[in-house]
C-alpha cells in the first residue's frame, strides 16, 4: 500500500483481526477513517502509524505458544505483554514491537 493509498473496511478487519462489523460499529475511534456515502475507508498512513505497521495484528492464540505460557496468562496479563492494543473486547498484539520483544530477549544457550 503507497502511504496515500485507502484501505477497505474489509482489508482493515484483517488487517486487526476482527469483524467487519467491528470495524463499522467502532470506525470513528480509527485513526485516518472517512466514510464516503455507505463506503468505509481508513487512510493507510494513519493506520501504520497507528499499529506499527500494516502487518494483521496477533491474537492470544499466536502469543501464548511463543511465550510458552497459557492462552489465560495472555488474557488475565495483555498489558504486561509489549506490543499490547486493546480493541474494544479484543485483546490484540502490534507484531513488529512484539517480535522485537522476543527476538531481543536473547537465545537459549
Amino acid at each position: 500500500h503507497s502511504p496515500l493509498s485507502l484501505l477497505t473496511d474489509e482489508q482493515l478487519s484483517a488487517i486487526l483481526t476482527v469483524s467487519i462489523d467491528w470495524i463499522r460499529s467502532h470506525a470513528d475511534d480509527i485513526p485516518g477513517f472517512q466514510r464516503l456515502g455507505m463506503y468505509y475507508r481508513f487512510q493507510c498512513a494513519p493506520i501504520a502509524i497507528w499499529l506499527g505497521s500494516l502487518d494483521p495484528l496477533l491474537d492470544s492464540d499466536q502469543i501464548a505458544p511463543r511465550l510458552k505460557i497459557p492462552v489465560s496468562w495472555v488474557y488475565a496479563n495483555a498489558d504486561q505483554i509489549p506490543g499490547f492494543l486493546r480493541l474494544g473486547r479484543y485483546i490484540r498484539f502490534r507484531p513488529t514491537v512484539f517480535n522485537d520483544f522476543i527476538e531481543g530477549s536473547g537465545t537459549c544457550q
